[in-house]
């Protein structure tokens, strides 16, 4: 068993050195040669380490240690295969697309005041995962092909929600959360005295769990996305909720994310919240038209995990926070007259839904005036 465990470390000990090999034989771009690189050949070299140290103590040739060995080896092959993921194949894939990205992050971030370096934006998603962020490693994924379209873009500052909520800890939802878990727990006592817990108890302790290990933060990256821009975020919502057209998509949830009806109130309040009433009202017209074919397939208990007022209280205490954070919203930047990517966002949301046969020609032209902008060629 010992020789085996020693296989494992010396495997896993070539491969980091294969891939550390080739991340200094590349010859990187300025945006992330400074800061990503480094950091990531740190992160590297620290699990090397151990795994070194391992083989050098000779701790690997002690059967009594072998169960805790391989425990050792599982830990850190996972955090191999962590950096790989997120940090290797993004500077591997580092190519025109990410160039781009990377300047229109850091437009955005400059636009609204985000007082942090802008992460690595890498196009190695696909379109089944399709656009998400790991803040520990600074990166938000997109699938291949993003750059040459608009109308999915407002989901990237979804994406920067997520880095805003780990830089701030989430503290942009820190009251609303107490609140949650306190209505959940009143739930709870309400069924078991009512005689109904053999129906709901378990629906409850499960809200009350998903409420607090990752609904609560998607909610406030969806207001983080309409915040930022206003009803084009609102209006990218609903296109991937067509998906869900006429079936039981929009009312199911997962582990990692809550029901999409839900996600697009609290979206709709948020519109409210920033004053935009005529965006609000043309998104919930075209909402409500939606839910006629879907609205049959609402489950009966639907009602008990999204209660409007928490989703009120969690847009009233966001909005609070991030105006005390000086994080400009999309009403400041029309306001001010000038052009930005959210007021880019929204004109094209209009010239798609306005003139669609001459939106493939506007589109082309919009990036491209970007590109100019960045001093990047055309496409």
């Amino acid at each position: 068993m010992n020789s085996f465990i020693k296989a494992l470390y010396a495997d896993l000990l070539h491969r980091i050195d294969v891939v550390v090999a080739d991340i200094k034989g590349l010859t990187h771009h300025q945006d992330i040669k400074d800061r990503f690189i480094d950091d990531t050949l740190n992160h590297f070299s620290i699990i090397r380490a151990e795994l070194q140290n391992a083989l050098d103590t000779g701790i690997l040739e002690i059967e009594a240690f072998a169960g805790n060995n391989i425990f050792r080896f599982n830990r850190v092959h996972r955090e191999f295969k962590a950096i790989h993921s997120y940090r290797y194949l993004a500077i591997k894939n580092y190519k025109d697309p990410e160039i781009f990205f990377y300047q229109l992050i850091t437009q955005i971030y400059k636009e609204h005041r985000i007082n942090a370096l802008p992460p690595i934006v890498s196009t190695i998603s696909n379109h089944d995962y399709y656009y998400w962020a790991v803040p520990y490693f600074e990166i938000i994924a997109l699938p291949s092909g993003e750059e040459h379209s608009l109308l999915n873009l407002p989901d990237m500052y979804h994406e920067i929600g997520h880095l805003l909520h780990s830089m701030f800890g989430g503290k942009s939802c820190e009251l609303s959360a107490i609140t949650i878990d306190k209505h959940f727990a009143r739930e709870i006592v309400r069924v078991i005295d009512e005689g109904t817990a053999s129906h709901f108890q378990a629906i409850l302790e499960e809200a009350k769990y998903l409420w607090d290990v990752s609904w609560l933060e998607e909610f406030t990256c969806d207001l983080v996305g309409t915040y930022m821009t206003g009803a084009a975020y609102a209006w990218t919502n609903l296109k991937l909720l067509s998906t869900g057209h006429g079936s039981t998509k929009i009312f199911e949830h997962s582990i990692s994310h809550p029901a999409d009806e839900a996600r697009m109130r609290i979206i709709i309040l948020m519109l409210d919240k920033l004053g935009l009433s005529d965006d609000k009202n043309k998104v919930e017209a075209a909402w409500r038209v939606f839910l006629k074919d879907t609205e049959v397939f609402r489950p009966s208990n639907y009602q008990l995990l999204y209660p409007q007022k928490l989703l009120q209280q969690i847009v009233d205490e966001f909005y609070v926070f991030y105006q005390n954070a000086d994080l400009a919203s999309h009403p400041e930047l029309v306001k001010k007259g000038t052009n930005s990517i959210s007021i880019l966002l929204n004109d094209a949301w209009i010239m798609a839904q306005t003139d669609a046969a001459k939106y493939y020609a506007y589109e082309i032209n919009s990036i491209n005036g970007l590109r100019v902008q960045f001093g990047l060629s055309k496409i």
